[in-house]
């Protein structure tokens, strides 16, 4: 995976050099502002594990934001590095299913996340349309799990609710892992040097522990008993009414987690040659037939 990671990067960082020596080359810098919603085993549909995008509860929205620069060349296409930071969250009270009603956990996770990314316009030629794009790239993301408990905030990752810290567990999950931004978007002419956007962008991740739920449940009175583990990660494993046995599924393993982010980014394009601002701001290049026939009227 880390070879795999450093062929990437290296990819992008000879194409972002060659890309300077375009002659209509402009750098940009944006700063955006919208809303995450998290995909994983907690709230949203009416199912055990997560189901992509469908997903999808307005409650469980929390506020994104972030800063990017991008470099645009004279093609279709742009290279850029983006940060974002926010705090998902997920709630099994917004679910109609009763097992995730009855299973009663909650989660809110803060995350900073960094990408590479390499932009495409298709219709780039196309006046109109020219300021379309799709995305993908790489990244990376840091994630902190935590639950609330008579108005105290946890850290979950290191109370191991799942066993993770008994003689049998796994150890803890990383706080660190990879992530695949993908998406689209379209900019909408302010200036000659701005542009207002707007982006739907999703996260693949590799993890399915963004909400601290994934496989079963531990025993509770090992859990209280373990050197490993304060006596406060029994009670924010199981938080059902009833209680569940130990092995019983808590969550779905085989889906990891994503969320995504739509937001409104404001972008200032640095240096246009004289004002012109950035390629896509302008109208698109007129085909050889179109200047020729321009050369013809002036002539005649």
């Amino acid at each position: 995976m880390i070879n795999r990671i450093l062929v990437v990067v290296f990819i992008f960082s000879s194409s972002l050099s060659s890309a300077q020596t375009f002659k209509s080359s402009n750098w940009s810098g944006n700063m955006y502002l919208g809303a995450s919603n998290m995909m994983g085993d907690l709230g949203g549909s009416n199912f055990i594990g997560s189901r992509g995008i469908f997903d999808y509860d307005f409650r469980s929205n929390r506020l994104a934001g972030g800063v990017g620069i991008n470099l645009h060349t004279s093609g279709s296409f742009s290279f850029g590095l983006n940060v974002l930071a926010t705090r998902l969250y997920a709630n099994d009270a917004f679910s109609k299913q009763a097992f995730q009603v009855e299973r009663n956990l909650s989660v809110r996770t803060d995350l900073v996340e960094a990408d590479l990314l390499l932009e495409y316009r298709p219709f780039s030629r196309s006046k109109g349309f020219n300021r379309f794009y799709v995305y993908s790239g790489l990244g990376g993301m840091y994630y902190q799990p935590k639950a609330e408990l008579n108005d105290e905030w946890y850290k979950l990752r290191e109370l191991g609710t799942e066993g993770q810290y008994l003689h049998y567990g796994n150890g803890p999950y990383s706080e660190l892992a990879i992530v695949i931004p993908y998406g689209l978007g379209y900019k909408f002419r302010l200036a000659k040097s701005t542009s207002l956007i707007l982006d739907l962008g999703f996260r693949k991740t590799f993890t399915d522990y963004l909400d601290d739920v994934s496989t079963v449940y531990p025993d509770p009175i090992e859990l209280q008993l373990s050197s490993n583990t304060p006596p406060i990660a029994s009670d924010l494993s199981d938080r059902s009414i009833n209680g569940y046995s130990p092995g019983f599924e808590r969550g779905n393993p085989d889906k990891t987690d994503s969320y995504h982010i739509l937001s409104l980014k404001f972008e200032y394009i640095f240096g246009g040659k004289s004002g012109d601002g950035c390629y896509y701001n302008r109208n698109p290049p007129k085909t050889r037939s179109t200047r020729i026939n321009q050369r013809k009227m002036f002539t005649r």
